[in-house]
């Protein structure tokens, strides 16, 4: 019997130590798109969103505008209602990817990366040009 009521203790622990886990992880994620969503910026694996309070239409114009000022070569350009793509290079040959994405009328996420790994300070730069001109 005592056998029995320890395996079950060491059960009860292996699972709520595992769902302490779980809600550290799922707190972090609340976290971090509570932040997004506030305006501020979430650097995940390299590539720099934020949301903008605005609408597609005039968050693309801004970008586009933002990568002129900012003279960086573009590859190509390419939006929709839903979803836009600006490619291009820059001065040192490291290429740039600006994505953006329409979450509602008047909320686009915009994604900057910078070469295969990201670059937290140029994208920050991009977004800081972005939001400028908005």
């Amino acid at each position: 019997m005592a056998k029995r009521h320890l395996q079950m203790v060491a059960l009860l622990c292996c699972v709520l130590i595992g769902l302490s886990g779980c809600s550290r992880k799922w707190a972090l994620i609340g976290a971090t798109a509570a932040a997004v969503g506030a305006g501020t910026y979430a650097y995940v694996k390299g590539n720099l969103s934020r949301n903008y309070d605005a609408s597609m239409d005039k968050t693309w114009q801004a970008a586009v505008q933002a990568v002129e000022e900012l003279k960086l070569t573009t590859e190509s350009k390419q939006h929709d209602a839903f979803t836009g793509v600006i490619k291009g290079k820059m001065a040192d040959g490291k290429s740039f990817t600006i994505n953006l994405k329409r979450l509602g009328e008047n909320s686009t996420e915009v994604g900057v990366r910078i070469g295969t790994f990201g670059d937290r300070v140029r994208s920050e730069a991009i977004h800081d040009k972005i939001l400028s001109l908005m």
